[in-house]
């Protein structure tokens, strides 16, 4: 991550402050990354599941719906490394296929409904703790944190999409 910004502070303190943000920001995220990893290795260890099995619940129950080829694409496995994950997830009542609602040919796959009230059983006390942690912040600073969550995610996914 480059910690070079476009902004160009005309105060020289002003410019330290920013890269001492920026260069936390790259540290700081990158340890964030680490947690995230460690956090889905340890869910997925309680849920029973492999860390990619773990990977697609999470995925379906964020995203919702998908076709294997957007599984696929969105995890950056192999369309036949989807259908064994998708196979294992429907042999644990996780998961179902259906008929994609918008194009016959295709299969959609969703989490059965039991599945979808499987995550707490996963991460034990996680919304409290996040509840919590989210008490200390006002209104205003939770609308500065929800947006650049959007502006994270969606430069991340330019990344990954880049060639």
């Amino acid at each position: 991550m480059d910690t070079v910004s476009t902004a160009s502070p005309t105060d020289p303190d002003e410019a330290a402050v920013r890269f001492d943000h920026y260069r936390s920001l790259q540290t700081d995220g990158q340890m964030l990354a680490v947690r995230l990893i460690k956090l889905l290795h340890r869910m997925a260890d309680r849920s029973g599941m492999n860390p990619t099995d773990f990977q697609c619940y999470t995925l379906l129950r964020v995203a919702g719906t998908m076709t294997p080829g957007e599984i696929a694409s969105s995890l950056c496995l192999s369309t036949g490394s989807v259908t064994g994950v998708i196979d294992r997830m429907e042999a644990h009542g996780l998961v179902e296929r259906t008929r994609h609602p918008e194009d016959r040919r295709k299969v959609a796959v969703r989490l059965t409904a039991g599945a979808e009230r499987m995550n707490s059983a996963f991460a034990p006390g996680m919304r409290v703790a996040m509840t919590e942690l989210h008490d200390g912040y006002t209104t205003e600073e939770l609308a500065v944190i929800v947006d650049w969550l959007g502006r994270i995610g969606r430069t991340l996914d330019g990344l990954t999409e880049a060639p």
